[in-house]
């Protein structure tokens, strides 16, 4: 059974995770630092070669640092690469200074190949796999023959630089630590080596195109986009070795090593935003700060060697002018560089944040059809500003009412409370993406967000509540039309037929005999007149509308005292003749009430008591507060098993913005 802490192993991959990452990181940094030393320690004169000791240093600090931070969070193909180009760089820019300041007898020339074939693996991989390899996604039969083709051009450059008997036949000895002494291999040697070339940067912008029609294919890939970008400009950059294999000259000579500078610094950050932006391997929040210090490293080192090249070519390259000017310059741009980059990097890592994430959430409460679509928009519009895993949106019973993503566990939860008018309306649950966390910039902005999503959430609550009124004050109008059908079919019509009856019979009998019935029958038309009247009353109290609601419930209660039922209405001198609306829904709440005070308590004394309140909306002169008290045996259980006219009084009430509360006095 495993433990409750983890799944099996969990602690011996997190180790191994951490054993590989920082002993990249330590062995790139440390070829690094050991690569500056020596040159620091040698008296070699600059020249445009030693350009490709900065590619190679920068090379181990980046790439290193890449590296460890893709394999801390999981080890895949991808940071095995990133981390074997630091290496490589780093074993490069050792060997550089070691092979200008001491003699053969002291370093092997074998070692001097590293210069050129330490590097090659891992550049080469960059630009021939890792674009394959940045995505999860299946490859198409295309991508896995390019793919191999990469790996053998790989495989070639390493075999042909290693075998290459240069300088034999025209010196003894050869560099290469697996020299073939072959004279028509020395001929081929170095046009296999541009042939090869040439290939890897074919087969370079073949995985950019790849990278960038997965990116057009799938809106998810977005960063995908950036790692074409940075595979096209890292291609690019052996053009020149390609067209000018023989060296073009100074100029050619420079421009080689400072586009590959360029675009090695470019390379790894642009792999980083196509693992974030797909939220690939669960890489750390955390690395926002590695990304801008990274950056903002490689941008002074090449601003600083950019600086000292261009004035190189127009000052003399040992003046103090040159010198002074190449610190200034990079110093000067540390701060408007370093606030440029976080806020892209952070843009990347965390999201939009609140303000804009805002503008996107608050655009669905106009656009969106339904309280539903709203809601739905919110929450993808969240997801996506504030890079979550998932979102989940509560009413205020915890019933959801929306789900985007696939919500993670409990523990990595953040419950934010949905608030309106000071009630608790719902609640916003989001989760981050896996491996993820929310930081306090993250939830601050959710904080910020909520008050929107609370207004949706209130919204499709009100929409709800009135659809169900709707539906209510329809069925409750055809319980009317059936109930005033039902006393008209019922009631009326045989009463009338009878009359009708009786008034043939008249016609029959003689005039003396007749005097009674016609009595009869006119006592009988007189009381249904009266229940056609009293009908006509209950829909529409006419006395309403002559005298106002206090003298139309006197009126209206008068009708009890024939079932031995005294109703009184009270009311204060400063209650003000209500809205018509409220002055009908009162009236009928007041008739249901006692209606059932008759039917249902056994009372004999009824009190209705109207008084004037300061609640209302605005302009009212203050509401009303109506009660209806009986000396009876009560109701109890009304407001749990309501009735029909219970839920009539309780809509009425709603209707005008009130409420009705059942109890015992």
């Amino acid at each position: 059974m495993p433990p409750a802490h983890g799944r099996p192993g969990q602690g011996d991959h997190d180790l191994a995770r951490r054993l590989a990452a920082y002993s990249v990181l330590a062995l790139a940094w440390g070829l690094a630092a050991t690569g500056l030393v020596l040159l620091a320690r040698s008296d070699a004169v600059w020249s445009p070669v030693q350009w490709y000791f900065v590619v190679d240093t920068a090379d181990a600090v980046v790439y290193g640092l890449v590296g460890a931070v893709v394999l801390r969070r999981r080890l895949h193909p991808v940071g095995w690469l990133v981390a074997l180009t630091g290496v490589g760089g780093g074993i490069a820019a050792v060997v550089s200074p070691l092979a200008a300041e001491y003699p053969m007898d002291v370093v092997p020339p074998s070692w001097t190949i590293l210069q050129s074939t330490a590097w090659v693996p891992g550049t080469l991989s960059l630009m021939l796999v890792v674009p394959y390899l940045v995505s999860d996604a299946r490859w198409p039969r295309p991508a896995r023959l390019a793919l191999g083709a990469g790996g053998l051009v790989i495989a070639g450059t390493l075999a042909t630089r290693l075998t290459d008997p240069w300088p034999w036949p025209d010196a003894p000895g050869s560099y290469a630590p697996l020299p073939v002494r072959d004279a028509t291999w020395a001929r081929l040697a170095e046009p296999v080596n541009t042939w090869l070339t040439g290939a890897a940067i074919v087969l370079g912008l073949a995985a950019a195109a790849h990278a960038a029609v997965r990116r057009w294919r799938d809106p998810q890939a977005r960063g995908l986009g950036w790692l074409a970008i940075g595979t096209v400009l890292i291609t690019l950059t052996f053009v020149p070795l390609v067209v000018w294999p023989q060296g073009g000259g100074p100029r050619v000579e420079l421009l080689t090593p400072l586009t590959h500078l360029a675009s090695q610094a470019f390379f790894p950050a642009a792999v980083l935003v196509a693992v974030l932006r797909q939220r690939l391997w669960g890489i750390d929040l955390a690395v926002s700060r590695t990304l801008v210090w990274s950056l903002l490293t490689g941008m002074l080192v090449a601003g600083y060697f950019l600086v000292v090249a261009v004035l190189g070519l127009v000052t003399p390259a040992d003046g103090a002018f040159t010198r002074v000017l190449a610190t200034a310059v990079p110093a000067a741009l540390v701060q408007p560089a370093r606030g440029w980059l976080q806020r892209r990097v952070d843009r990347l890592v965390h999201g939009e944040g609140a303000t804009p994430a805002l503008s996107r959430v608050g655009r669905h409460l106009g656009s969106a059809g339904t309280p539903q679509e709203t809601l739905t928009g919110m929450a993808e519009s969240i997801a996506a500003s504030f890079n979550l895993g998932a979102v989940r949106v509560l009413d205020a019973t915890g019933t959801t009412l929306v789900t985007v993503g696939e919500p993670g566990p409990r523990p990595d939860l953040t419950d934010v409370p949905l608030i309106v008018r000071g009630q608790y309306a719902g609640a916003l649950h989001t989760w981050p993406r896996p491996g993820e966390r929310l930081d306090r910039r993250a939830l601050t902005a959710l904080t910020e967000v909520a008050p929107v999503v609370a207004s949706a959430v209130h919204l499709a609550a009100v929409t709800a509540a009135l659809r169900e009124s709707r539906g209510r004050l329809a069925a409750a109008r055809d319980d009317e039309r059936r109930l005033l059908r039902r006393e008209l079919h019922d009631q009326l019509g045989p009463a009338l037929a009878g009359i009708g009856l009786g008034l043939a019979a008249v016609r029959n009998l003689p005039p003396e005999a007749a005097d009674p019935l016609l009595v009869r029958l006119r006592s009988e038309v007189d009381a249904r007149v009266e229940e056609v009247r009293a009908l006509a009353r209950g829909l529409v109290p006419p006395v309403l509308a002559e005298l106002g609601l206090i003298a139309a419930l006197r009126e209206l209660v008068m009708r009890y005292e024939a079932d031995g039922l005294a109703v009184v209405v009270r009311s204060a001198e400063d209650v003000r003749e209500p809205a018509p609306e409220v002055a009908g829904a009162v009236y009928a709440i007041v008739a249901e009430a006692t209606r059932n005070v008759v039917r249902h308590s056994g009372a004999r004394t009824c009190v209705v008591d109207v008084v004037r309140t300061d609640a209302g909306t605005e302009g009212s002169g203050g509401g009303l507060l109506v009660t209806v008290e009986d000396d009876g045996r009560g109701m109890d259980g009304v407001a749990d098993r309501p009735g029909v006219g219970t839920t009539s009084v309780r809509e009425r009430a709603e209707g005008v913005g009130g409420t009705v509360v059942w109890g015992p006095g």
